[in-house]
């Protein structure tokens, strides 16, 4: 490790090298992603070397390229910690915004212009007429693919888009420098996937441990690498023992992304109201046992009181014809809203939490930090550079200017994609910052990003204006936001929390190899601002040459069914009346588990769990019963062994196994792209 007594600074070439391995990262990447695409099935939806959950959303690059770097130490390559830390600031970068998920990929900016093809007439003229949407007939290429990139007509859309992720990563990132010392050097907020990803550089830096310790990294390794291969190979070959049963049974259905579904003839889902199924995904367990207890525990007891109420519930009158759905169907309200125990009455759960229980975590984290706010703005305004200041990567007066010029190109952006000033201040007040500081702590302290999935939820500051009287025509005002609101939260590389996510972890991990935060933060806005490029550029282009056919994408409806721009989904929602109700409850059930929890030391119920318990993405990812296992898990760890034990063995095995995840992937991927050219 550096020093102690000094910080690692990026000198100029190094700095290119890392700027020159983000381009190619991030375009042999993308054109990777389209290649596994294609292939489809779990190479489309499990495996992937951008970001993996929903959930977690782990950008798998920041972990390969620390992988890759393994083979050249044992050629007595000498490679630093801080040379491994800085791939992984990269590789997260690239994983983020120059590779993503796949249903970034397939969202910008190619599926959300392929969309004109399916527009309704009497909307089509007011779509073409965005400045951001390519000319229909060069859209219609992309059908057949082999076709020559018309890079003039897609410059507008690769620019709109480009701007899109930089504009919320600037504010997003500001807000993390303002939150930074607060949350990493004071509060000492976890993040678990930085905790093991730390782990996994120690191990490969070459730092003396005991070999019980190394011994448990190789076991936690082997185990989720035999665990994937195992799945893998189930999905390459009908002939192989389906030993996990992940290609379902008569009574439920497995996900590639491990959630199992159980069909209304499963015996559970034909005797328990709400039972959101199960996880057989191993890569949770591994984050969520690094989070602490009381939030692991709430989650699960929250999820066994939510079973008891909607038991209770049916017996008074609602859900019926609850037990005609599957799981799937209870969670997702595909059944209507009213059949929903976490959509519908009595107790309207999702809106609680999403609504008001998200608006409350970030009251209370200005709350709980609002004398150190006060010193920030009094330092800030006093000028120079304070005792306080001398670890910030910048002072203070800068980032509220930071905070204050972001905010101010982000209106702009918005005002250029048409939103009027009401919905532009809302994507501005709610989207990019309350939804962003509640994702990004309850993200760093539990390793969950409960906020990742649009389910109806995201348009709700939409109905402080229009209420229930929406507009009758479809407007570009009403498309654009419901797209930035709902698009840009669906994964976590959507575009609304990406900056903030990248930004704090990369300074959490900066910090704890002693790197200049300054340069951290440098380098990942350049990496990011590349990547974003790059990514956007490639994908324009592989998709023009593959075609649609062979490449999935979005777009195949209409820009006014894109997501929940329709009115039909706003429509059957809860009406504007319930949603705001149910979020006021909400706000004062999570300001009560707050208030409760700092005053009472014993109190075992953390409103970040309840948050997690409630939410959509852990309940549509179905990881309750990771986190149960998690809690288990780390219980008896704590309970046998205490601290001690968790520090010197778990911490190192259960990062021996996200590393094994991550190696899998790899593989997995580089098998997919055999396949897209020789079938087998």
């Amino acid at each position: 490790m550096n020093n102690e007594s000094e910080e690692f600074r990026i000198k100029p070439p190094l700095l290119i090298a890392l700027l020159v391995l983000t381009v190619l990262l991030s375009f042999i990447g993308t054109v990777e992603i389209a290649l596994n695409g294609s292939v489809g099935g779990a190479f489309m939806c499990r495996y992937a070397w951008g970001t993996v959950s929903k959930t977690m959303g782990i950008p798998i690059m920041s972990l390969l390229v620390i992988l890759l770097a393994y083979p050249f130490k044992l050629l007595k390559v000498k490679i630093s910690t801080s040379t491994l830390v800085l791939l992984y600031a990269v590789g997260a970068a690239v994983g983020m915004y120059g590779i993503g998920h796949y249903e970034t990929f397939a969202s910008f900016p190619v599926g959300f212009s392929r969309t004109l093809l399916q527009t309704q007439p009497e909307f089509l003229p007011v779509a073409e007429s965005w400045w951001w949407m390519p000319p229909i007939e060069v859209v219609r290429r992309i059908t057949v693919g082999g076709a020559t990139t018309d890079w003039g007509a897609w410059s507008g859309s690769i620019v709109f888009w480009s701007l899109y992720f930089l504009v919320f990563y600037l504010f997003g990132s500001s807000v993390m420098l303002l939150f930074r010392r607060r949350w990493l050097d004071v509060e000492k907020v976890p993040f678990p996937y930085v905790i093991a990803t730390h782990e996994i550089i120690t191990a490969f830096s070459g730092e003396s441990k005991p070999e019980r310790t190394k011994s448990l990294f190789v076991i936690g390794f082997l185990i989720a690498l035999v665990y994937e291969f195992q799945i893998m190979m189930t999905y390459l070959f009908p002939w192989w023992p389906d030993v996990l049963a992940f290609r379902g049974t008569p009574v439920e259905d497995t996900s590639p992304q491990g959630c199992v579904c159980l069909f209304s003839n499963h015996p559970i889902a034909s005797a328990i109201v709400w039972f959101p199924g199960y996880s057989k995904n191993i890569l949770p367990f591994f984050i969520y046992y690094l989070a602490p207890l009381e939030v692991l525990f709430t989650v699960w007891v929250f999820q066994i009181i939510i079973m008891v109420l909607a038991q209770i519930a049916y017996t008074m009158g609602y859900y019926t014809g609850v037990f005609n759905m599957g799981s799937a169907c209870r969670v997702r309200a595909w059944g209507g809203f009213e059949i929903s125990p976490l959509y519908g009455p009595p107790y309207y759960w999702m809106w609680m939490t999403m609504i008001g229980g998200t608006t409350a975590v970030t009251v209370m984290m200005i709350f709980h930090a609002r004398g150190y706010i006060a010193e920030t703005i009094r330092l800030a305004m006093r000028g120079g550079k304070s005792p306080e200041e001398a670890h910030e990567p910048f002072t203070y007066r800068q980032i509220y200017m930071f905070i204050v010029a972001s905010a101010i190109i982000l209106l702009a952006f918005c005002f250029s994609a048409g939103l009027s000033i009401g919905t532009a201040l809302s994507v501005l007040i709610v989207g990019a910052f309350i939804n962003v500081v509640a994702a990004a702590y309850v993200l760093g302290l539990s390793g969950c990003g409960y906020i990742h999935n649009r389910g109806y939820w995201p348009s709700w500051p939409l109905r402080l204006i229009w209420f229930q009287n929406r507009p009758e025509t479809y407007t570009t005002d009403w498309v654009m936001t419901h797209t930035f609101l709902a698009t840009g939260v669906n994964h976590v590389t959507m575009g609304l929390q990406t900056g903030a996510y990248l930004t704090i972890q990369n300074l959490k991990m900066g910090g704890l190899a002693r790197i200049n935060l300054r340069d951290i933060f440098v380098l990942t806005t350049i990496a990011s601002v590349i990547a974003i490029f790059v990514a956007m550029i490639t994908r324009v282009w592989i998709v023009n040459l593959l075609g649609v056919g062979r490449v999935p994408i979005w777009g195949e409806c209409s820009v006014t069914d894109w997501c929940d721009n329709d009115f039909g989904d706003y429509d059957r929602a809860p009406a504007s009346g319930f949603q705001l109700t149910a979020g006021i409850v909400g706000f004062i059930v999570t300001m009560v588990l707050f208030l409760i929890r700092a005053r009472f030391l014993w109190w075992p119920i953390h409103p970040v769990g309840f948050i997690i318990a409630t939410s959509i993405a852990p309940n549509h990812m179905k990881e309750w019963t990771t986190f149960l296992a998690a809690w288990i898990a780390k219980w008896l760890t704590l309970r046998v062994g205490g601290s001690k034990a968790y520090e010197k063995y778990a911490v190192p095995f259960v990062s021996g196994g996200v590393a094994g995840y991550a190696v899998s992937n790899l593989i997995a991927y580089l098998i997919g792209t055999v396949r897209f050219f020789i079938p087998f």
